[in-house]
């Protein structure tokens, strides 16, 4: 079973899953499904990947930034590989840290963390997507990049197309519509994708 304690309110939290299977008895049969995944990634290894996941959200972008090492290591020509992450402690919550600090050393990964709660002002992944603006919009719409987030789907989905949105405006120096419109293309050419959960 997978339980915590909050630390601010020293709340026990017990996992949705693990807490529901804990309680069946030997031989239960458990009803679940499997959802196909809305990420889809480039053809071409050599477009650039950004992705943005947040606590858990993290765990696609594992897989993703482990397939591009596997690709260089063989020789293959790959593109930049961009990770957003973010989570409430760094000390707690930077899941693979060393794994994904290697990555950065080998030349495979860039990544740019926000942890809220490790200093006063309250930083969020949408708040270093803006930061690095520039490198976002130069891989994605210059250089047909994939743009993906993953994490819960209570404000984070918003939070990360505002930044983006932010981004394509500063970019391009253009106005909300514009931006808007040029978001919309690439969520139909399957290059900003989504995948929440709630």
């Amino acid at each position: 079973q997978v339980d915590w304690e909050v630390e601010s309110t020293k709340e026990l939290r017990i996992g949705e899953a693990t807490g529901y299977m804990k309680q069946q008895g030997p031989g239960a049969q458990l009803v679940c499904a499997v959802r196909p995944s809305a990420i889809v990634l480039p053809k071409d290894s050599k477009n650039p990947v950004l992705m943005a996941g947040m606590g858990t959200g993290l765990a696609p972008w594992r897989a993703v930034t482990q397939e591009r090492v596997m690709q260089k290591r063989q020789g293959a020509d790959v593109g930049p590989c961009v990770l957003f992450f973010g989570a409430r402690f760094a000390k707690y919550e930077y899941l693979y840290r060393e794994e994904f600090e290697s990555y950065v050393t080998e030349g495979v990964l860039e990544i740019h963390t926000a942890f809220s709660r490790d200093q006063a002002r309250k930083v969020y992944v949408q708040h270093k997507i803006v930061e690095a603006g520039p490198t976002v919009a130069k891989y994605l719409l210059k250089q047909n990049g994939h743009f993906y987030v993953c994490g819960s789907a209570r404000k984070v989905p918003e939070d990360i197309y505002a930044a983006m949105k932010a981004v394509i405006m500063a970019a391009e120096a253009c106005g909300e519509e514009e931006a808007e419109a040029e978001l919309s293309n690439l969520k139909m050419e399957g290059r900003y994708t989504v995948e929440a959960w709630s």
